[in-house]
Parts: structure tokens; sequence; C-alpha cells
């Protein structure tokens, strides 16, 4: 019974100690980032937890979390947890080999905004256990955006290109145009335009003007096209429209003339 009562003390005192609760040994919090992964079509939250020691723990966790893109939009708001299971060795370029807990936000939960790059803040916390302070890192150019919209002119339409002297050159009929909005990066907006010269001989110079405006009707791009080398009745594509400078969410019109 004497045994008994000394083999249950010690464990008693492991308990109080901590040594039997890994939760309890949580000092430190570092390594923390944030990536998109094309392959499942989720987001990783990645941290590791340190004890005194600088050993790496594998302990449960709650993690609230919150993303501000860069237009000021709070688009994910939740509260997430991971277990021993979500830590695993990774390695980068930057920083090497690291023991780190795996957090996944499913693309889905993320609201689309206007910016594609903003901040992630967290906070990890176990209950009456440990609580660090809110941190955050950078979510750099893969935030879901929302889509942006074009409307043209109706087609056809009947383009009268002028020779230096004011006079009529040639006739460049369009008959149709589409857009392409390109997420990736710096958001960027291809326009592509089709039609056919049905007027004029091959003058080297057929060009056409656009003009882009936003939802307000305000001027936000404008170029040349130029046609190389079209004699009357060429069919000809081009998408040498290419935007910069757009506004996901917006609402955009295109003229030609």
């Amino acid at each position: 019974m004497k045994r008994l009562f000394l083999i249950w003390e010690l464990v008693l005192i492991l308990i109080l100690s901590g040594c039997g609760s890994p939760e309890s040994n949580v000092e430190t919090l570092k390594n923390w980032s944030f990536q998109y992964n094309e392959s499942t079509n989720d987001y990783s939250l990645f941290f590791s937890l340190e004890d005194a020691n600088k050993n790496p723990l594998s302990v449960g966790a709650d993690v609230d979390i919150r993303i501000v893109n860069d237009e000021g939009e709070e688009v994910y708001n939740g509260i997430k947890s991971v277990s021993s299971n979500d830590y695993d060795y990774y390695t980068s370029q930057v920083a090497g080999e690291q023991y780190l807990a795996n957090l996944r936000i499913p693309e889905t939960e993320i609201r689309t905004g206007k910016s594609n790059s903003g901040k992630v803040y967290f906070t990890v916390y176990k209950e009456n256990t440990f609580e660090f302070d809110e941190v955050n890192c950078d979510a750099l150019f893969n935030l879901p955006i929302e889509d942006v919209q074009v409307t043209f002119d109706s087609f056809p339409i009947d383009l009268k290109v002028n020779d230096f002297m004011s006079d009529t050159a040639s006739i460049i009929q369009i008959q149709s145009a589409k857009f392409k909005f390109d997420k990736d990066y710096v958001p960027c907006l291809t326009i592509t335009i089709t039609g056919e010269k049905i007027n004029g001989s091959n003058s080297g110079y057929d060009m056409i003007s656009y003009k882009l405006y936003d939802s307000e009707n305000y001027l936000v791009d404008s170029g040349d096209v130029y046609l190389s080398s079209l004699n009357a009745g060429d069919k000809f594509k081009d998408d040498s429209i290419v935007i910069y400078e757009v506004t996901p969410g917006e609402s955009y019109t295109l003229r030609l003339s």
C-alpha cells in the first residue's frame, strides 16, 4: 500500500507541475504566415508553439481570425481550432524546416472584395491554459476578389477611318467584343474585339480608338488599336486592349470610335 501511495503521489506532483499537460508548457507563439493552396482551394494559417526551452509543441488550440483587405473590407471573421494532428514539418527557402500548425480555411468561407491583398489578424489561446496577444501577417495577392462587368455598344458598329486629309480611307466593322478579367497578382482586364474591314485598300493606317468609363461615367482609360495590312474583306481579332488600373466589383462601359 505504501508503494502504491508513493506512485500516486508522484503522478499527482507531475500533473500539478504541468509535466503531464503539454498545453500548460506553452510559452511562445512564433513563425506565423498565411498562404493560398491551389491544389485544395483553401488557405493555410501557419504558426508554431514552443515551451520555455524552445522545444516545438503540438497542442490543441483555438484561434480567433479576422481578415481585412487593403480596401478596409473585413472578408473573414471566425473561430477555428487545431488539434495535435494538425502539426507537421514544413520547409521553405526563406525559413528552412519548421514544425508548424496548419490551420485550414476553405476559400468559400472568405468573401470576395475589392483587393486581393490585406492582413490576417489572429489570436491563439486555450481556455484556462494560455492566451497570446493578437498578431498579424500579410495576405499577399491571394485573397478572392469580385468580378468586373464590361458593357459594349450594340454590334455591329461601322467605324470610318480617315486619312490625313480627313477623307474616309476605310470602313471597319466591329462585329463583337468580349472581356477577360485576370485576378492573379495585379488584376487586369483584357478586351478582345473582332470584326472585318468592309471597305478600303491596304492603306497601312487603319486605327480605331477606345475609351473605358466606370459606373459613374468617369473616364478611366483610353487608347488606340492599330490594325495592320488589312484589305477589304479581311477579318481580324485583336486583344491588344489591356487595362491594369481595374477596380474589382466595378461595372465598365467600352466605347469605340
